[in-house]
């Protein structure tokens, strides 16, 4: 991958307007794409409450849902509903539509958490029991698995907390305001207009 003083990058600014899109659009994006997916996550707590085979299969197939949204909508058509709705798109530094590489890099970290979330989740689901699972809210369920998680699951869960907070810090604190995704993916994101 070429380093960022190799790549060929738009400007900072044109005709006086910032070219990258920063903290508050992407945040709203990530809002849009949170209410976009609500209704997914309604039908999981549904199906999890069929079976214990079910819940187990609906656990692991909904923590990859949003990494597959992700790479779809990246690919198609530079950005998820949430960007394309704020107008903002994920580009290559030079301006030019990304494809199934930088696609799958950009989600490759939040892909490998949503694996080692599944494994954790299938490890709990599948020692509690079922009738009490299958019959508790989503709370209740959430309270019953803990104790059955592995011990390492807490240093899984911290370690997503720090490559979630290394993204903002990092997005903040660069004049492209590129997360480490971008970085890993070499990949921008700018507002529509400079696409």
């Amino acid at each position: 991958m070429p380093k960022d003083d190799q790549m060929e990058f738009l400007p900072i600014l044109k005709d006086g307007n910032e070219v990258y899109a920063g903290f508050w659009k992407r945040l709203g994006a990530a809002v849009i794409d949170t209410l976009v997916l609500i209704p997914f996550a309604f039908l999981f707590h549904y199906l999890k409450s069929i079976n214990i085979s079910m819940a187990i299969v609906s656990a692991v197939i909904n923590l990859f849902v949003f990494s597959i949204y992700s790479i779809y909508f990246n690919i198609r058509y530079g950005g998820t509903l949430g960007k394309l709705a704020v107008g903002i798109r994920i580009t290559k530094p030079n301006g030019e539509k990304i494809g199934v590489r930088e696609a799958f890099l950009r989600s490759s970290v939040d892909l490998a958490h949503a694996l080692i979330f599944a494994i954790l989740q299938f490890q709990a689901i599948s020692q509690v029991a079922s009738d009490a699972y299958l019959t508790a809210g989503y709370i209740e369920r959430i309270r019953l698995l803990v104790p059955f998680y592995p011990a390492y699951s807490k240093y899984v869960g911290f370690l997503s907390d720090i490559w979630y907070w290394s993204e903002m810090i990092v997005l903040l604190l660069n004049k492209r305001k590129r997360a480490l995704h971008d970085f890993i993916a070499g990949t921008v994101v700018i507002h529509k207009e400079y696409a």
